[in-house]
C-alpha cells in the first residue's frame, strides 16, 4: 500500500486582491514601524556618528557663518533626485511598452546533418570527435576542419627560441 503525501491547505498571499486603501494603510503602518524601530537605535547611531566625526560635518557644512557649502550639498541632492526620477520614468516607460513581451527565442540545437555538411566530415569522424574529453581542432582557410584525430589532441609545444608553435 503506497502512502499518499499529506496535503496542507495553501496559504494565499494576494495583496493585489486587497483594496488600494487597505494596501496603502498597511504600507504606511510598515514604514511607521520601521521608523520607530530605527528611532530606538538613535542613541547608538549618535554615538557612532560622534566617534567618526560627524560633528565636524555639521560644524563646517551646517554652520551659521557660511551657507554656500549647504547650498552645494543641496544641489548635489537635487541632481541625485533628478537622476533617480529620470531612471524610474525610463524604467516605467519600458515596462509599459515592453512589459509583457518576450521576443527572445532559444537557438535551436545544431543537427548532425548541418555539422557534417558545414565541416565536411563523415559520421564516424563526428562520433569520434564527440567522444573526446579534450579536443583541439585546426581549420584551414575555408574554415573546414583539417587533420582531426588523435594528433590534434596534443597541445602544441612552444619553441622558446623562435617563438613558434610546433606539433610533436
Amino acid at each position: 500500500m503506497s502512502r499518499q503525501p499529506v496535503r496542507h491547505p495553501e496559504i494565499l498571499y494576494r495583496p493585489d486582491l486587497q483594496p488600494v486603501g487597505q494596501r496603502t494603510l498597511y504600507s504606511l503602518l510598515t514604514v511607521l514601524a520601521w521608523v520607530v524601530w530605527l528611532y530606538l537605535f538613535l542613541p547608538l547611531i549618535s554615538l557612532a556618528a560622534w566617534w567618526f566625526g560627524v560633528d565636524l560635518f555639521s560644524r563646517y557644512l551646517l554652520g551659521p557663518e557660511d551657507r554656500s557649502h549647504l547650498l552645494t550639498l543641496l544641489g548635489y541632492a537635487g541632481v541625485v533626485v533628478l537622476s533617480a526620477v529620470v531612471i524610474v520614468a525610463w524604467s516605467a516607460y519600458n515596462l509599459a511598452r515592453f512589459g509583457g513581451l518576450d521576443r527572445r527565442r532559444p537557438v535551436p540545437p545544431v543537427r548532425d546533418e548541418e555539422l557534417l555538411q558545414r565541416f565536411a566530415v563523415d559520421e564516424a569522424t563526428l562520433t569520434a570527435l564527440r567522444e573526446q574529453r579534450r579536443l583541439v581542432l585546426q581549420f584551414d582557410e575555408d574554415r573546414f576542419i583539417c587533420a582531426p584525430g588523435a594528433e590534434s589532441l596534443v597541445p602544441p609545444k612552444r619553441d622558446a627560441e623562435a617563438g613558434v608553435e610546433s606539433r610533436p
